[in-house]
């Protein structure tokens, strides 16, 4: 029969062993606590395993995050709803469940520059990050780029398949340049195989869709690519003044103009 140190010892070398570093780290204390407060052995396992668990979510979450390509984390508490009065908030608060992300639904803003598109879009994939979703953001401007080098470079497959892999893929900034013919059809590509695959978008757009025409150079793609973006989705239509001007113009900044 073992020794109570030498049976201390093995169960350290197996948490080690095991790759059980959060475990491994609290054992003295959960032992100490178990003991003063006359713990189960079920239930000091179970604290540890929990202390395990707990910091590889966390460790996710971070590695998630890295991973996601949000530069600026903007969350949906440090939005400023009273100064975007077309916006309803229970409707964001319904949307920060998540229910949308777990149905396999689509979320696309639509409004002109600086109403806060962006923010609420990023708000809502930090909180799919928040809960172990991975997220993936990135403008129209860098899936074009982005698929320009992989064309030349013969990797365009590679890349769409790190824009379909994530839970949740964020487009911003839809409408600010006309796509040419290939770009467009490699974006319908990804929009097609997340539908297909039943994974969520969150898309922001200063264009309403009936001027989406303006952005992709046949009508036909436009027309097959909004179906499915719309087949399962909620349009938020956020109206009013830029959201930073109308800070500026509290501030007592200006801009002026050139004519």
């Amino acid at each position: 029969m073992s020794s109570p140190a030498l049976s201390y010892e093995k169960v350290r070398d197996h948490l080690s062993v095991l790759s059980l570093p959060s475990a491994l780290a609290g054992l003295d204390s959960v032992l100490e606590e178990g003991q003063k407060q006359e713990r189960t052995t079920v239930e000091i396992i179970d604290h540890l395993l929990t202390l395990e668990r707990t910091d590889r979510f966390d460790r996710r979450i971070k590695l998630n995050l890295k991973l996601s390509g949000i530069a600026v984390a903007k969350t949906l508490e440090s939005f400023d709803f009273d100064a975007q009065s077309s916006i309803s908030k229970a409707t964001l608060d319904e949307l920060a469940t998540l229910r949308f992300l777990h149905q396999g639904d689509n979320l696309l803003f639509l409004g002109p520059p600086g109403v806060g598109k962006s923010h609420l879009a990023i708000g809502l994939s930090l909180c799919a990050l928040k809960q172990g979703h991975r997220v993936y953001f990135l403008t129209l401007h860098d899936l074009v780029t982005k698929a320009q080098n992989a064309r030349q470079k013969n990797r365009l497959g590679a890349l769409r398949n790190t824009l379909i892999r994530p839970d949740l893929l964020l487009l911003d900034e839809i409408g600010y340049l006309p796509l040419e013919t290939p770009d467009a059809s490699f974006l319908f590509d990804i929009v097609s195989y997340r539908y297909d695959k039943g994974r969520s978008i969150i898309l922001t757009s200063n264009k309403s869709y009936a001027n989406w025409g303006d952005i992709f150079p046949d009508p036909i793609l436009a027309t097959a690519l909004l179906d499915r973006l719309l087949h399962h989705s909620t349009t938020i239509n956020i109206r009013g003044d830029s959201y930073r001007l109308k800070h500026r113009r509290q501030a007592g900044l200006h801009t002026e103009t050139k004519g």
